[in-house]
C-alpha cells in the first residue's frame, strides 16, 4: 500500500499528516547568497502562508490518481499541489513530501516565458524584436522574433544539427557535453534563415536560443535572471538550477539527473510541490504578485496551434467543452512534472514524480483531465 505524506507540522518532529490537513506554518526559509543579494537590493520575496484544507473533489481525485501510480509502481514516488481560490494543499506518496526536490524539465520553459514577459514589461526588450538583435555575430536575414521563439513558431528543429553525437557521448545526461560554442554557432546559422509565423513545431533548441538572448538583453546569465526576477518575487526559493534532486528512475533503474548545458532556457530547474503551489497561486491571481502584468502577458494566448489548443509565451492553452486549462509539462531521464490550472474555476494542480524517460507516463493527462472534469 502507498504511504501518503502530507505537510508536516513545524513542531512534533516529523509527524505525518493526511494530504490536505491544516498545517498552519510558513514555508521554511532558505538562507543563501541569492537571498542575501536580493535583500541588499530591497527585494522581498513573497511568502504566502500555505494552508491545507482544500478538501473537495479535485483534491480527492488528484490524490487518488497519483497514489495509484505509486501503487502500480508506475513511478517510485510523487508529490503534488492542489489550489482552489488561493488556498493550497500539498502532499505526496512513496516517501515524497511537499518539500522533496524534483527536476521539472521543460516546465523551465514556462518560467523562461515569464522572464521574457517581465523584460518586456520593464522596457528592456520588445516581443517583436528580431531574435538576431540579441545574438552577437549573427548576420541579418531571418525575420524570426522573440515572440516566435517563445511560441515555437520560428521553424526551428527540436535540437540543433550535430547535437546527437554529443548526446551519445553521455546518454544518461544528454545535454551536458554539448559545447556552448557549437550551440552558439548553430544558433547563428539557424537564425540567419529563420522566418517567423511558421507552423507550430516544439523546439528545445528554440527555447535554448531564447534563454541565451534574454541573458544578452539583460546583461546577466539566464539562471541568475530566472532565479532573481521570477522565482524570488514569487517566493519560489527552492526552485533553482543548482540544487540536488531526489534520485530519479527510468523503468525502475536509477538514472542521473540531467544538466542543462548550453540550454538552460529549455530545461534545468529543480523545484518542490510547495513552490509549484505558489506558482499556481500566482498564475490564478496575478494581481496579488509583484509580477502581475508580466504573468498576464505570458499567459495571454498568442498563436492558434489547433482547433483545441493555443499557446502563450510557452504556456499551452487546451480547450474542451467550453473550458480552458493552461499548462506546461516537463520530463527528463528520471523525472516527470506537470503544472496546470483553470482560471475560470480558480483551480490548479501540479505533480512531480521521480520516474521519467518515457513519454507514455500518464502524469500529464491525469492532472489535466482532473481539472477539466472537476465541477
Amino acid at each position: 500500500m502507498r504511504s501518503p505524506v502530507g505537510q508536516q507540522s513545524a513542531l512534533g518532529g516529523g509527524k505525518r499528516r493526511r494530504p490536505g490537513e491544516l498545517l498552519g506554518r510558513q514555508p521554511r526559509t532558505v538562507r543563501d547568497p541569492l537571498a542575501e543579494r536580493l535583500a541588499a537590493r530591497g527585494i522581498r520575496p513573497a511568502r504566502r502562508p500555505y494552508r491545507g484544507g482544500v478538501k473537495d473533489h479535485l483534491l480527492d481525485t488528484v490524490g487518488s490518481r497519483l497514489g495509484g501510480l505509486v501503487d502500480r509502481q508506475v513511478v517510485p514516488s510523487v508529490a503534488y499541489a492542489v489550489v482552489r481560490d488561493g488556498k493550497a494543499s500539498t502532499g505526496g506518496f512513496g516517501g515524497a513530501g511537499p518539500e522533496t526536490v524534483f527536476q521539472i524539465g521543460s516546465v523551465t520553459k514556462a518560467l523562461t516565458g515569464l522572464l521574457l514577459a517581465d523584460l518586456a514589461e520593464r522596457g528592456e526588450l520588445q516581443l517583436s524584436d528580431p531574435a538576431v538583435k540579441y545574438l552577437p555575430g549573427a548576420a541579418p536575414g531571418g525575420t524570426a522574433t522573440l515572440l516566435d521563439l517563445a511560441t515555437h513558431t520560428a521553424g526551428l528543429p527540436s535540437m540543433p544539427h550535430g547535437y546527437t553525437r554529443y548526446a551519445l557521448l553521455s546518454p544518461g545526461d544528454p545535454y551536458a557535453r554539448y559545447p556552448a560554442g557549437r550551440f552558439l554557432a548553430a544558433a547563428r546559422r539557424s537564425l540567419r534563415s529563420a522566418n517567423g509565423g511558421q507552423p507550430y513545431q516544439y523546439s528545445n533548441f528554440g527555447f535554448g536560443i531564447l534563454g541565451h538572448l534574454l541573458g544578452e538583453a539583460a546583461g546577466a546569465a539566464l539562471p541568475a535572471l530566472i532565479e532573481e526576477r521570477v522565482c524570488a518575487p514569487l517566493g519560489l526559493l527552492d526552485t533553482r538550477y543548482d540544487t540536488t534532486p531526489v534520485q530519479g528512475y527510468r523503468k525502475r533503474r536509477k538514472v542521473p539527473p540531467w544538466h542543462p548545458g548550453a540550454l538552460p532556457g529549455a530545461h534545468g530547474l529543480q523545484s518542490t510541490a510547495v513552490d509549484l503551489a505558489k506558482l499556481l497561486t500566482a498564475c490564478l491571481d496575478p494581481g496579488s504578485t509583484p509580477l502581475g502584468p508580466a504573468i498576464d502577458s505570458a499567459l495571454r494566448p498568442r498563436v492558434t496551434v489547433s482547433a483545441a489548443r493555443e499557446i502563450g509565451l510557452a504556456w499551452n492553452h487546451d480547450r474542451r467543452d467550453g473550458q480552458r486549462v493552461i499548462w506546461h509539462n516537463g520530463m527528463t531521464g528520471g523525472f516527470t512534472a506537470i503544472v496546470a490550472f483553470c482560471p475560470a474555476k480558480g483551480t490548479g494542480a501540479a505533480a512531480v514524480a521521480n520516474g521519467g524517460g518515457d513519454s507514455r507516463l500518464p502524469l500529464d493527462a491525469l492532472v489535466i483531465d482532473a481539472l477539466f472534469r472537476e465541477g
